[in-house]
């Protein structure tokens, strides 16, 4: 490394520790989106059902679930720091078979999980001011969906960042008010949070599922390539962002941990005394009518719509970005990619549009079917423990090659969690599928 270089690293290592909160809080920038990316229906759904049906037992499955998905984000993070190159580059030197899987699953989880969003955000909106139309449902969804494609269309990444520090703020200040307002035993919730337990009562998809869903939901599988690609999008390419990368993830994986905390919650403070089960969204709003009157739902509206809109914003810029990657670098290679490469960003790949209109296009087919989206979230969890020991085998091999990584290579304890949570995905996937050959989901 040239002199000058290197005095430059220095010199931007050893300002980072005397800078003030305020300025150590605004590099969360591509943890935040990340969060916001993957806290959406799914978890939304989880969390509910864990806590209207096993109370506050489950808080502390979510913090060692997304310790375990720190060391896999942080090991991804690592690996674009260190190399200077995306993730989605380094996952085609494994083979062609993840150049092909970080194609295809992005393009069929986006599907899946778009047709919910769509649904959700109408009923949310519906249930927040409802229209004087029939269709004040529909008439919300596709203004919802239609704004967070204009957002993303234009704005890209950048904007998608800007706006993410004061969506979060809604987001946890809507939950938070949930929390309170449902009159929770916070002394109960504590011990959750720190005694771990197993539920064994009954429940309407089974307790394995339950658990697999708020379990896969935090840790995640393909979706953790997510945070690598944001952190490349940002510019954070070279070893000077190494500590900033880790403060904004450590600060992301403490706000992911609130909000779904917060979920698990209210749902146990409403829900759970009243042993009611949820089998669709909107057996949240009766409860919460019934216990805090017309507050309740407006506050449980604008969490639904605030946790489904900033869901679909990151994870459609995410998975735009990746597939734009792909497909310029591995599939029809351009020379555009040098561009991105040089700094500019895959948001600028010629495929990055089409995509994100790919992504808003397809799931507009559930407006025209009666399909209940709840079920599906809980089973689309099984995918995840499926998909995420493959990601993981991926990851360990690249970032414990010292010849992409160097002297950065995965510690012993970093290896052992991620070797723990391809295990334990795939024990959950077991029990799950049992479960739902059992006629449970």
């Amino acid at each position: 490394m040239p002199i000058e270089a290197e005095s430059a690293l220095l010199d931007r290592q050893t300002l980072i520790p005397n800078e003030p909160w305020r300025r150590k809080l605004s590099v969360a920038g591509p943890g935040l989106v990340f969060v916001l990316s993957i806290v959406g229906p799914r978890d939304l759904v989880a969390n509910s059902v864990a806590g209207a049906e096993y109370g506050y037992s489950l808080i502390w499955l979510l913090a060692v679930a997304i310790l375990t998905r720190i060391a896999i984000l942080e090991s991804t993070a690592r690996y674009v720091i260190v190399t200077g190159e995306s993730l989605v580059s380094g996952c085609g030197k494994t083979g062609r078979w993840m150049v092909w899987m970080i194609f295809i699953v992005p393009l069929v989880k986006r599907f899946v999980t778009g047709m919910v969003q769509l649904a959700l955000l109408g009923e949310a909106g519906h249930l927040l001011y409802p229209l004087a139309t029939p269709h004040s449902e529909l008439v919300w969804a596709l203004g919802s969906w239609s704004l967070a494609f204009a957002l993303l269309y234009w704005g890209r990444y950048k904007l998608v960042e800007t706006l993410s520090q004061p969506l979060a703020f809604a987001l946890v200040a809507s939950l938070t008010a949930a929390a309170f307002l449902s009159e929770p035993d916070w002394g109960a919730a504590l011990r959750g949070a720190v005694v771990p337990s197993v539920p064994d009562a009954p429940s309407l998809y089974g307790a394995a599922v339950v658990v697999m869903g708020v379990a896969m939901g935090a840790i995640g599988s393909i979706g953790n390539l997510k945070y690598a690609t944001f952190v490349h999008e940002k510019g954070w390419r070279d070893l000077s962002y190494l500590r900033k990368q880790r403060l904004d993830l450590i600060l992301s994986a403490c706000g992911m941990f609130v909000m779904l905390a917060l979920i698990q919650i209210a749902a146990a403070g409403a829900l759970h005394p009243l042993g009611i089960q949820v089998a669709a969204v909107g057996d949240l709003v009766p409860v919460f009518s019934q216990v805090l009157g017309d507050i309740g739902r407006v506050i449980l509206a604008l969490g639904v719509w605030f946790v489904v809109f900033t869901s679909v914003t990151g994870s459609s810029t995410a998975y735009a970005l990746m597939l734009a990657d792909t497909y310029h670098r591995f599939l029809r290679p351009s020379d555009a990619i040098l561009e991105q490469d040089e700094g500019r960003g895959a948001a600028y790949l010629p495929a990055f549009r089409p995509f994100l209109a790919l992504f808003a296009i397809l799931p507009l087919m559930v407006l025209f079917t009666d399909w209940k989206p709840v079920p599906l979230l809980m089973a689309t969890a099984l995918i995840a423990a499926i998909m995420l020991p493959a990601t993981i085998i991926v990851l360990l091999r690249l970032t414990t090659d010292r010849k992409f990584m160097g002297e950065h290579v995965n510690g012993w304890l970093v290896n052992s969690v991620l070797v723990f949570a391809a295990a334990a995905s795939l024990y959950l996937g077991y029990e799950g599928v049992i479960e739902m050959l059992a006629g449970k989901v």
